[in-house]
Protein backbone atom coordinates (compact mmCIF):
# COMPACT_ATOMS: atom_id res chain seq x y z
CA UNK A 1 0.00 0.00 0.00
CA UNK A 2 2.85 2.37 0.84
CA UNK A 3 4.52 1.51 -2.47
CA UNK A 4 1.27 2.21 -4.34
CA UNK A 5 0.88 5.59 -2.62
CA UNK A 6 4.56 6.41 -3.34
CA UNK A 7 4.08 5.46 -7.02
CA UNK A 8 0.94 7.63 -7.25
CA UNK A 9 2.74 10.65 -5.72
CA UNK A 10 5.72 10.11 -8.02
CA UNK A 11 3.39 9.94 -11.05
CA UNK A 12 1.57 13.10 -10.00
CA UNK A 13 4.86 14.95 -9.46
CA UNK A 14 6.17 13.71 -12.79
CA UNK A 15 3.07 14.96 -14.61
CA UNK A 16 3.16 18.26 -12.72
CA UNK A 17 6.86 18.62 -13.45
CA UNK A 18 6.25 18.00 -17.13
CA UNK A 19 3.55 20.65 -17.18
CA UNK A 20 5.75 23.14 -15.35
CA UNK A 21 8.54 22.67 -17.90
CA UNK A 22 6.30 23.18 -20.93
CA UNK A 23 7.94 24.92 -23.87
CA UNK A 24 7.66 28.71 -23.89
CA UNK A 25 5.25 30.34 -26.34
CA UNK A 26 6.77 31.29 -29.69
CA UNK A 27 7.75 34.94 -29.95
CA UNK A 28 6.07 36.98 -32.68
CA UNK A 29 8.10 37.44 -35.86
CA UNK A 30 8.25 41.01 -37.12
CA UNK A 31 6.94 41.56 -40.66
CA UNK A 32 7.16 45.36 -40.69
CA UNK A 33 7.45 48.23 -38.22
CA UNK A 34 6.89 51.90 -39.06
CA UNK A 35 7.65 54.49 -36.41
CA UNK A 36 6.93 58.06 -35.46
CA UNK A 37 7.72 60.96 -35.50
CA UNK A 38 7.98 60.73 -39.30
CA UNK A 39 4.98 58.39 -39.56
CA UNK A 40 1.91 60.62 -39.33
CA UNK A 41 -1.84 60.67 -39.82
CA UNK A 42 -3.94 63.72 -40.65
CA UNK A 43 -7.71 63.59 -40.55
CA UNK A 44 -9.83 66.56 -41.60
CA UNK A 45 -13.54 67.23 -41.14
CA UNK A 46 -15.66 69.44 -43.42
CA UNK A 47 -17.60 71.07 -41.94
CA UNK A 48 -15.66 70.94 -38.64
CA UNK A 49 -17.09 68.58 -36.04
CA UNK A 50 -19.38 69.96 -33.33
CA UNK A 51 -21.88 68.34 -30.98
CA UNK A 52 -24.43 68.39 -33.83
CA UNK A 53 -24.54 65.18 -35.87
CA UNK A 54 -24.47 66.25 -39.51
CA UNK A 55 -23.22 65.12 -42.95
CA UNK A 56 -19.44 65.52 -42.89
CA UNK A 57 -16.66 64.87 -45.40
CA UNK A 58 -13.97 62.98 -43.48
CA UNK A 59 -10.57 62.79 -45.21
CA UNK A 60 -7.75 60.71 -43.76
CA UNK A 61 -4.17 60.38 -44.96
CA UNK A 62 -1.51 58.25 -43.25
CA UNK A 63 2.17 58.29 -44.15
CA UNK A 64 4.28 55.39 -42.89
CA UNK A 65 8.02 56.11 -42.77
CA UNK A 66 10.58 55.02 -41.93
CA UNK A 67 9.58 51.37 -42.09
CA UNK A 68 11.71 48.33 -41.36
CA UNK A 69 10.74 44.98 -42.86
CA UNK A 70 13.45 42.37 -42.16
CA UNK A 71 12.36 39.98 -44.94
CA UNK A 72 11.62 42.79 -47.46
CA UNK A 73 14.59 45.21 -47.22
CA UNK A 74 13.32 47.37 -50.11
CA UNK A 75 10.08 48.12 -48.24
CA UNK A 76 10.80 51.42 -46.46
CA UNK A 77 7.57 53.45 -46.64
CA UNK A 78 3.82 53.21 -47.16
CA UNK A 79 0.70 55.32 -47.43
CA UNK A 80 -3.03 54.99 -46.92
CA UNK A 81 -5.79 57.48 -47.58
CA UNK A 82 -9.55 57.57 -47.74
CA UNK A 83 -12.34 60.14 -48.02
CA UNK A 84 -15.92 59.38 -47.00
CA UNK A 85 -19.06 61.37 -46.36
CA UNK A 86 -20.90 60.33 -43.22
CA UNK A 87 -23.04 61.57 -40.37
CA UNK A 88 -20.49 62.65 -37.77
CA UNK A 89 -20.03 64.71 -34.62
CA UNK A 90 -17.27 65.13 -32.05
CA UNK A 91 -18.66 62.39 -29.75
CA UNK A 92 -18.12 59.81 -32.50
CA UNK A 93 -14.33 60.34 -32.48
CA UNK A 94 -14.25 58.31 -29.26
CA UNK A 95 -16.36 55.49 -30.71
CA UNK A 96 -15.33 51.87 -31.27
CA UNK A 97 -15.57 50.82 -34.90
CA UNK A 98 -14.73 47.93 -37.19
CA UNK A 99 -12.56 49.34 -39.97
CA UNK A 100 -10.86 48.17 -43.16
CA UNK A 101 -7.97 49.97 -44.83
CA UNK A 102 -5.32 49.21 -47.42
CA UNK A 103 -1.70 50.31 -47.13
CA UNK A 104 0.20 50.77 -50.40
CA UNK A 105 3.92 50.20 -49.90
CA UNK A 106 6.71 51.95 -51.81
CA UNK A 107 7.32 48.57 -53.55
CA UNK A 108 3.84 48.71 -55.12
CA UNK A 109 2.57 45.86 -52.92
CA UNK A 110 -0.51 46.33 -50.75
CA UNK A 111 -1.66 45.15 -47.33
CA UNK A 112 -5.38 45.12 -46.50
CA UNK A 113 -6.26 45.27 -42.80
CA UNK A 114 -9.48 44.49 -40.92
CA UNK A 115 -9.26 45.96 -37.40
CA UNK A 116 -11.16 47.15 -34.37
CA UNK A 117 -10.56 50.86 -33.78
CA UNK A 118 -10.81 52.20 -30.24
CA UNK A 119 -10.13 55.74 -29.05
CA UNK A 120 -9.66 57.43 -25.70
CA UNK A 121 -8.44 60.64 -24.18
CA UNK A 122 -5.33 60.40 -22.02
CA UNK A 123 -4.82 63.78 -20.42
CA UNK A 124 -4.80 66.18 -23.36
CA UNK A 125 -3.83 63.47 -25.89
CA UNK A 126 -6.13 61.51 -28.16
CA UNK A 127 -4.99 57.87 -28.45
CA UNK A 128 -6.51 55.79 -31.26
CA UNK A 129 -5.63 52.08 -31.42
CA UNK A 130 -6.26 49.63 -34.26
CA UNK A 131 -5.89 45.90 -33.53
CA UNK A 132 -6.63 43.41 -36.26
CA UNK A 133 -5.44 41.10 -38.99
CA UNK A 134 -4.09 41.37 -42.52
CA UNK A 135 -6.87 39.97 -44.73
CA UNK A 136 -5.26 40.37 -48.16
CA UNK A 137 -1.96 41.11 -49.82
CA UNK A 138 1.50 41.26 -48.30
CA UNK A 139 1.66 39.81 -44.75
CA UNK A 140 -1.65 37.90 -45.18
CA UNK A 141 -2.76 36.41 -41.84
CA UNK A 142 -0.40 38.53 -39.72
CA UNK A 143 -1.47 40.56 -36.68
CA UNK A 144 -1.68 44.35 -36.86
CA UNK A 145 -1.25 46.90 -34.09
CA UNK A 146 -1.39 50.55 -35.04
CA UNK A 147 -1.49 53.48 -32.62
CA UNK A 148 -2.17 57.15 -33.41
CA UNK A 149 -1.32 59.73 -30.71
CA UNK A 150 -2.32 63.35 -31.28
CA UNK A 151 -3.58 66.39 -29.47
CA UNK A 152 -7.02 65.96 -27.93
CA UNK A 153 -7.44 69.63 -26.92
CA UNK A 154 -9.87 70.56 -29.74
CA UNK A 155 -11.86 67.39 -29.10
CA UNK A 156 -12.06 68.08 -25.35
CA UNK A 157 -13.33 71.60 -26.08
CA UNK A 158 -15.81 70.27 -28.65
CA UNK A 159 -17.16 67.68 -26.21
CA UNK A 160 -17.64 70.50 -23.67
CA UNK A 161 -19.58 72.55 -26.26
CA UNK A 162 -16.80 75.17 -26.50
CA UNK A 163 -15.48 74.65 -30.01
CA UNK A 164 -15.11 72.41 -33.02
CA UNK A 165 -12.65 69.92 -34.52
CA UNK A 166 -11.31 70.88 -37.95
CA UNK A 167 -8.48 68.36 -38.06
CA UNK A 168 -6.36 66.02 -35.95
CA UNK A 169 -2.66 65.42 -36.63
CA UNK A 170 -1.20 62.29 -35.00
CA UNK A 171 2.08 60.47 -34.78
CA UNK A 172 1.80 56.83 -35.90
CA UNK A 173 3.33 53.55 -34.75
CA UNK A 174 2.54 50.49 -36.91
CA UNK A 175 3.61 46.92 -36.20
CA UNK A 176 2.66 43.90 -38.31
CA UNK A 177 3.88 40.53 -37.07
CA UNK A 178 3.03 36.83 -37.20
Amino acid sequence: MVRLAHAAVTAILAIGGALAVAAPAEAAVLDVSCTSPSSTNIITFSPPLTLVNQPTVVSRSTSYQPCRAPRWPNLVAGKESRTVTMLDDCTMVLGTLNVNFTITWNTGQTTTVNAVRTASLSGSSLVVTFNGTVTAGLFLGSNVNQVFVGSGVDLINCLAGRGSVKSILSQVQLTISH
